[in-house]
């Protein structure tokens, strides 16, 4: 059976070699069965599936075969064009060391560890499943059981029922530890107090960071008030205390939808063209001579690209590309000032700053080379390259979606850091400032809106998840006489939000009649602004004083942030504390803060699960889900426009402009075997915008060179004090 499945697949990787243009599963089963009547369809089918998974094929839309969506079709790796190295025979370069870096895998470094720990469980869950194992892991079949039961939950009811339980939870296990110490039974009661400050570490960051169920600040009520730590139950008498009209007040100001899950069609698409934007590093090393005075670690260069889609009904993919690698007129700058504007990172540098400070400049750097590029494309000063034999554009097309690989939201955000010394300050400054000038020509342009959106391939919090473990947890189902669910899974929920999101539609799809790319699952939308992420836990909810009295700021008052940050560099000053930045500096920070928000949810098209369903996939139909973003203007006020912000984002996806990523995947599945590799299902553009960041187009090959022998020309002067 193995020798006939090897001569199968060696017929089909010669076939594919000699059709560059690739074929689709039914094309190749006529090919073969016109050699050999026997051959059955569906073992191809699942062969096929299996070489994709292998990475010995590549599946791809086919583009320009006729009106309508574009058909899928399998090639051969030796026919599609490979990531080319523009660092190769470039002299002064060390080739074999130089290197792109996408930011994918950069932001990789930020998954929390126990995150990432729930991705690699989650992986093996994974696997299991397309094994048709399902009962090797219990939580997927309960998830997948009861998803139709879970769907239609309503999630504010689900957050104030969760955060009531956790409430009576920590107050009663404040109880056992007193119970425990009146014994003298320390050692247990020791276990307990771990566990009590474990789970209170949880309901401050889960409850109160991420839903806002702020706490009670200078006499001003709150919703949710958690004791400071776990001694202050026990030894002080404290209790945790839930506002439930508070925090039902402050939910339905945050969620759209009734349903946990919903099957939703979203509008017509309207967009004309899209864009997806992208941005990595390259480590250059240049050849380090001795007496030289080039040191031998690797610059770091950001660089940023675009993929544009135009959509104007015509059957041939119309796609350009924009990319930025040697900043102009680099020689010119000073080390210092390059490496604020986010475009260099010198070895010296990273000696300065140190080890830690150094990658979180990486991280910003990089996010402000992408926003440049955000805002070159809403600006309509992109130099758009024709990819296949599409002329040159005469005039830039008007694009009403950018999609951008990686959140909305500056990963570097915090004000303490907005506001620190040095370069690192500078470079944080500066990656505000380009977001908020990206946001001010996207979502509030007074010549028309353009959506602005994002696909988080690896999310850093799962909200999406604890709902689901409480869920199960408090409907009690057992097997074998144990309970499936503990409080602990509620806690520690064991996989993340792209995994259970994937389960839940796997569920409503298995009592599915009906697939097709317009329908979708949909997770319910949450809503985040950016204020929510700017500052650390003890400033939330945030106070100002007017008239010698205390009040809560209003976030959506400008005059409101405006006092707050007067009487905060007031307190510095009393303080003694230096603070190089005045009031008018904050001017950008203030903006995102009372303008910005973002809507998160999870969806994917019901078309994506039906080979899974009816058993054609091989096993290999799987697939993991990004967390989908959308930038929101918070001046409206309103949850109809949100949502509708949403729709027209939601709208692309719907006509078809789903892709799946092979080339990454999720932290956990990301373990250099190719056989656990699985892709990630993100919009069309993102995934163009990735290959381009990367320069893995050949056709790209020379001008990326010209480019990179540019850039080492002028690294050279920058570094050797040439300039």
């Amino acid at each position: 059976m193995a020798a006939a499945e090897d001569i199968l697949t060696q017929k089909i990787l010669d076939l594919l070699l000699k059709q560059p243009e690739g074929l689709e599963v039914d094309e190749i089963i006529n090919h073969l069965q016109a050699e050999d009547s026997d051959i059955s369809p569906r073992g191809v089918r699942n062969l096929l599936n299996q070489l994709v998974k292998g990475e010995k094929l590549i599946k791809r839309k086919r583009q320009g075969q006729g009106r309508g969506k574009p058909p899928y079709a399998y090639f051969n790796l030796k026919t599609v064009p490979q990531y080319v190295n523009p660092f190769l025979d470039i002299p002064g370069v060390d080739s074999a060391k130089s290197h792109f870096v996408a930011k994918t895998e950069i932001e990789k470094e930020q998954i929390d560890p126990q995150e990432r720990e729930r991705q690699k469980q989650w992986r093996t869950v994974l696997e299991r499943i397309a094994a048709n194992n399902l009962l090797a892991d219990t939580y997927a079949k309960v998830i997948i059981d009861y998803a139709s039961e879970i769907a239609i939950q309503n999630p504010v009811e689900l957050v104030i029922n969760m955060a009531h339980w956790v409430v009576n939870d920590l107050n009663q296990l404040s109880e056992e530890i007193e119970c425990k110490l009146q014994k003298s039974e320390t050692v247990e009661a020791q276990v307990l107090v771990r566990r009590l400050d474990e789970r209170l570490t949880w309901a401050r960051k889960n409850l109160q960071k991420f839903w806002r169920l702020d706490r009670s600040r200078d006499k001003i009520e709150g919703i949710l008030d958690l004791p400071s730590q776990a001694k202050n139950f026990f030894r002080d008498g404290g209790r945790a205390q839930f506002n439930e009209k508070a925090a039902r007040d402050r939910l339905k100001n945050r969620i759209i939808g009734d349903r946990l899950i919903d099957e939703t069609t979203p509008p017509v698409n309207q967009h004309k063209a899209a864009v997806g934007t992208d941005a990595s590093i390259a480590k250059i090393f240049l050849n380090h001579t001795s007496g030289s005075f080039i040191p031998p670690d690797p610059v770091i260069v950001t660089t940023s690209a675009a993929a544009m889609v135009v959509d104007d009904n015509n059957p041939t993919k119309q796609e350009y590309l924009d990319f930025d690698i040697s900043p102009d007129g680099l020689q010119e700058y000073e080390e210092y000032n390059a490496a604020a504007k986010g475009l260099v990172l010198s070895p010296n540098l990273m000696r300065t700053l140190g080890t830690d400070t150094f990658k979180r400049a990486q991280t910003a750097a990089l996010e402000l080379r992408q926003y440049h590029q955000d805002y070159r494309v809403a600006t309509r000063t992109t130099q758009w390259r024709p990819m296949g034999n599409l002329p040159d554009l005469e005039i830039n097309p008007k694009v009403t979606l950018i999609f951008r690989d990686g959140r909305v939201f500056p990963v570097v955000h915090r004000i303490n850091f907005y506001e620190a010394d040095g370069l690192y300050g500078d470079i944080v400054r500066n990656q505000i400032a380009e977001f908020a000038g990206v946001i001010h020509n996207t979502l509030l342009n007074p010549l028309g809106e353009i959506v602005y959106a994002s696909a988080v391939k690896n999310p850093e919090l799962s909200w999406l998840s604890p709902l689901v473990f409480w869920y199960l947890y408090n409907r009690k189902i057992q097997e074998q006489g144990k309970f499936i669910v503990n409080a602990d899974d509620v806690y520690k929920a064991p996989f993340v939000d792209t995994s259970v999101s994937h389960l839940l539609f796997l569920g409503l799809a298995n009592h599915s009649s009906e697939f097709n790319k317009q329908k979708h699952f949909i997770s319910c939308r949450v809503l985040r602004r950016f204020s929510d992420i700017a500052f650390v836990d003890d400033i939330l909810p945030i106070v100002i004083s007017k008239d010698e009295q205390t009040e809560p700021l209003n976030e959506n008052e400008i005059e409101d942030w405006q006092t707050f940050i007067a009487q905060r560099l007031a307190r510095k000053k009393a303080n003694g504390e230096e603070n190089r930045l005045e009031e008018d500096d904050y001017t950008p920070f203030i903006y995102i803060c009372q303008k910005v928000g973002v809507l998160m949810c999870y969806a994917a098209p019901s078309s994506a699960y039906e080979i899974i369903v009816n058993g054609d996939s091989g096993g290999s139909g799987h697939f993991l889900i990004p967390r989908l973003e959308v930038a929101i203007n918070l001046e409206k006020q309103n949850l109809q426009t949100y949502q509708k912000t949403l729709d027209k984002m939601l709208s692309w996806l719907a006509a078809g402009r789903w892709e799946r990523d092979h080339g990454h995947t999720q932290t956990g599945f990301d373990e250099g075997e190719t056989e656990s590799r699985y892709p990630v299902l993100v919009p069309d553009v993102t995934l163009y915008a990735d290959e381009a960041a990367k320069f893995a187009r050949n056709k790209l090959s020379d001008e990326v060179e010209e480019k990179v022998r540019n850039l080492i020309t002028d690294l050279k002067k920058h570094l050797a004090g040439g300039r």
